[in-house]
């Protein structure tokens, strides 16, 4: 069910809506497969009538369940817009739709919910990608040399040998 506010209870003054709205209410899809939407917005608002226009203050929150673009590992994001506004027209080009005298407040709430994703997601901002491969001994592995020796040179050593003419 989508966020409604009635504009005529306006005429008497600010309306607090509080609430939450699920992932299939926002219509919330992310194409991102590193980063899930399945909990549900909490919105803490405030309405209120300013000219022709209708001013929304508050706060939105939302988790996400997110894997590192790093390391894979998976990890909670919290989505946060503590001072979340929006100046909603009611006259001109830019009004916006009403049904009968309500206004719907979804897509706004995901619109703006949605730029607040990360877009590169890491679980800890210094992730230094996944773990170094080891053997059985707990040493890193050493490449092995097309004739089967191993070696201490990394892979990209051998490009540094390499002549162009």
């Amino acid at each position: 069910m989508p966020l409604l506010l009635n504009i005529e209870t306006l005429a008497k003054g600010p309306v607090r809506l509080r609430g939450e709205l699920s992932p299939e209410e926002l219509d919330m899809e992310t194409l991102d497969e590193l980063v899930e939407a399945d909990e549900p917005l909490d919105y803490d608002l405030t309405a209120e009538r300013a000219g022709d226009n209708i001013l929304l203050r508050g706060r939105l929150t939302m988790r996400l369940q997110c894997e590192c673009a790093r390391c894979l590992r998976p990890f909670v994001h919290r989505v946060e817009l503590p001072e979340w506004s929006c100046l909603l027209p009611l006259a001109g080009e830019e009004k916006i739709e009403l049904i009968n005298v309500s206004a719907d407040l979804t897509p706004y709430l995901r619109e703006d919910t949605f730029l607040a994703f990360p877009q590169h997601p890491l679980c800890e901002p210094g992730c230094g990608g996944s773990p170094k491969w080891t053997g059985g001994d707990g040493k890193p592995l050493k490449i092995k040399e097309a004739c089967g020796e191993p070696s201490e040179a990394s892979v990209w050593s051998k490009l540094d040998n390499l002549k162009l003419e």
